[in-house]
């Protein structure tokens, strides 16, 4: 980041470094969960631990029915309004072993309806924003036939959602390869769409990577890297078209100025990574620019203006001669 004493030099040394190109978005956890309900009326032993990933067919729980005893479904109030989201789910059944592979939980929010895959396109960032889920404990002793007692989420393929600013959508396109910072952990993921809503974009990203809370989360704040890029270090102010071409105005010894043309790796909007002493030209042509500990401009403005001035004189002139 540029330095607060920078704004008071008239010119900057370039020197190599490394620019992180990303934005920080509040982003919600899109995965395709199985909601398994008891199949009976009884007392429940789990056989997994909870966090566990598990294979499709293993068995997760044995219910133990009583003798004697009323085994009609009974659904408790507890989870009645989880219940009543799920309704009309594909991924909800009556069963005791895990449905999919995926990681086992033990707790439900009751927007594994709305927050899976098939679903994706359709949510909006005002729904989204206007949720609060609550992780509700699925694990206990008694169970009646169809409450909720496990959870299975599939970390294969997964995803999360973020709506992101039109200056910070510039930096990101669909197929691009990112990482992505929840908290202490990083992962690879790669931006599967982007899509304009209103002022908003809407971006989803794709993971297939293990995350430590990946169960339990839902709405998380991200921090979604484009790159780390390596090269020579410039303030954009320092950066100025001349005839299509951009470029710095480097400072020599005498305290003469010349236009040397540059070509930028990457920007984050405020730096520019840009290439050292040769880069090669969309006419595949190499051209000479800028080297290490070189000073230019911070104001070329001014430079440009009395360059073109001084072009223009000499045109003149030679006119004057002919």
């Amino acid at each position: 980041m540029p330095k607060v004493s920078d704004k008071f030099e008239t010119t900057q040394v370039l020197e190599n470094g490394t620019l992180e190109v990303s934005c920080e978005a509040k982003g919600y956890v899109v995965k395709d969960e199985a909601v398994c309900l008891a199949d009976k009326t009884g007392t429940m032993e789990y056989k997994v631990e909870d966090g566990t990933v598990v294979k499709k067919g293993t068995t997760i729980v044995s219910i133990t029915e009583p003798e004697g005893e009323n085994k009609e479904s009974n659904i408790r109030g507890k989870y009645e309004e989880s219940m009543e989201l799920l309704k009309g789910y594909d991924l909800v059944s009556e069963t005791s072993k895990a449905p999919i592979s995926g990681v086992l939980s033990m707790s439900i929010d009751g927007y594994e309806k709305y927050f899976c895959s098939s679903n994706i396109d359709k949510i909006t960032k005002e729904e989204a924003e206007s949720f609060s889920p609550k992780q509700m404990d699925l694990s206990r002793e008694k169970v009646n036939q169809g409450e909720p007692i496990f959870k299975i989420s599939d970390d294969d393929n997964w995803y999360i959602l973020c709506w992101i600013s039109k200056e910070d959508v510039s930096k990101y396109e669909e197929g691009q390869k990112v990482r992505v910072t929840i908290g202490e952990e990083t992962l690879d993921a790669r931006v599967e769409s982007i899509k304009q809503e209103g002022e908003f974009f809407k971006m989803v990203i794709y993971l297939d990577v293990y995350y430590t809370d990946f169960t339990s989360a839902r709405e998380v704040d991200v921090t979604i890297v484009q790159s780390n890029t390596v090269g020579l270090i410039v303030d954009n102010e320092c950066i100025i078209e001349k005839d299509g071409q951009p470029g710095v105005y480097v400072k020599t010894k005498d305290g003469d100025t010349y236009f040397k043309p540059i070509k930028v790796k990457i920007t984050d909007g405020n730096q520019s990574v840009i290439y050292e002493s040769i880069y090669v030209n969309d006419k595949y042509e190499q051209v000479e620019t800028v080297r290490v500990y070189q000073e230019v401009l911070r104001d070329p403005q001014a430079a440009l203006e009395k360059e073109l001035e001084e072009e223009a004189a000499k045109q003149a002139t030679e006119n004057a001669e002919q």
